[in-house]
């Protein structure tokens, strides 16, 4: 795909799928990075606890990526790992995503709805800036419907953040898109795009690297809590 293509299909469709994005020795060296926190269901800031899946991420391929849809410079600015399996299984409602980790709390027009998770302070920014943000979401399994895959309504991220009551009138009026991956693929998505995934019926692994990314300096003086270095 030439990258006007990636980025009008963003633009519209609020996501992409990369297929084979990781090479086999790639995936396989990312798969080892997250070797410590492969049981584990859910793990915040997985990049701060286990820096060698910065090593293993194939940096230069994403740069490209990122300069290609208009995002040059992002940088990870939240990361977490998350693996559903017959010992943890569970169901996401249909939701966008609408926070973000900054380092601190600060009464600032336009962020809203402080919380507190891991000791990370979270918030709900303005609009502009989540819709400037990139999800990455990394199959290190083969995730097709009936294991988890993520399901979303696509083109919804254009309509802003909606209401609990807009979200359940556009869920029932819109065909949901089942996103099945392989191994290796690569899920783009926009954070403002609705989006759910059921429990899976496999109950085998499905071990997902989800890094969110951006470029965008936030009110001052707030700073993102997780951001790597530009190089990352």
């Amino acid at each position: 795909m030439q990258p006007a293509e990636m980025k009008a299909t963003l633009e519209t469709d609020g996501f992409l799928i990369l297929r084979q994005f990781l090479t086999p020795e790639q995936l396989e060296a990312l798969r080892d990075a997250c070797h410590p926190v492969q049981e584990q269901y859910g793990v915040r800031q997985v990049l701060q606890h286990c820096p060698d899946i910065v090593k293993a991420l194939p940096t230069s391929h994403i740069a490209n990526i990122l300069n290609n849809v208009g995002l040059s410079g992002a940088t990870t600015v939240r990361s977490i790992f998350f693996n559903k399996n017959a010992s943890h299984n569970w169901l996401v409602p249909w939701h966008q995503d609408k926070t973000i980790c900054v380092d601190t709390a600060a009464g600032i027009a336009g962020y809203e709805k402080w919380t507190k998770k891991n000791g990370v302070v979270h918030a709900e920014p303005p609009a502009s800036i989540l819709e400037n943000m990139l999800t990455w979401r990394f199959a290190l399994d083969d995730t097709p419907p009936q294991n988890g895959a993520l399901k979303l309504i696509p083109g919804s991220h254009r309509q802003g953040k909606l209401t609990s009551d807009e979200l359940n009138i556009m869920t029932a009026a819109q065909p949901a898109y089942c996103c099945e991956l392989k191994a290796g693929d690569v899920l783009l998505m926009r954070p403002l795009i609705v989006h759910a995934s059921e429990k899976s019926q496999e109950c085998s692994q499905r071990r997902v690297l989800h890094l969110e990314m951006s470029n965008a300096e936030l009110s001052a003086p707030l700073q993102w809590a997780e951001r790597l270095s530009p190089a990352h």
